[in-house]
């Protein structure tokens, strides 16, 4: 019986394990304003490691900007993550940056003026 029972657990070891890798990163300019955190995330399975395609990180960018849709984004980073799973592989894209809203033309530097007055 205890035989048995090893024999199982040694057959479902590789079943229950994977491996997951960090395969790209990169960041663009933080801004200093990082009170408006945007965050998005896309992934894609796929049976035997074979990805037909990269279609699944075009609908990263509408999350991204469905929650900053009067302003810019920036301040991006975005990591590529692969996990294999024996037979099932898993391929996601997560990008985390900041929304920012710049002052309409000239209004900045009336805003600047105006700081200084107070002083």
């Amino acid at each position: 019986m205890n035989s048995a029972l090893r024999l199982l657990a040694l057959a479902a070891l590789p079943v229950v394990t994977g491996c997951t890798t960090l395969q790209s990163l990169s960041v663009t300019q933080v801004p200093t304003d990082r009170s408006r955190q945007v965050h998005a995330e896309v992934s894609n399975t796929a049976l035997l490691g074979i990805h037909f395609d990269n279609d699944f990180v075009d609908e990263l960018l509408p999350q991204l900007m469905a929650q900053c849709p009067n302003g810019r984004i920036t301040g991006l980073l975005t990591k590529q993550e692969s996990s294999l799973y024996v037979i099932v592989s898993t391929r996601r894209v997560v990008a985390t940056g900041y929304c920012v809203h710049d002052p309409a033309p000239g209004q900045g530097a009336v805003t600047a003026m105006a700081k200084a007055e107070e002083r």
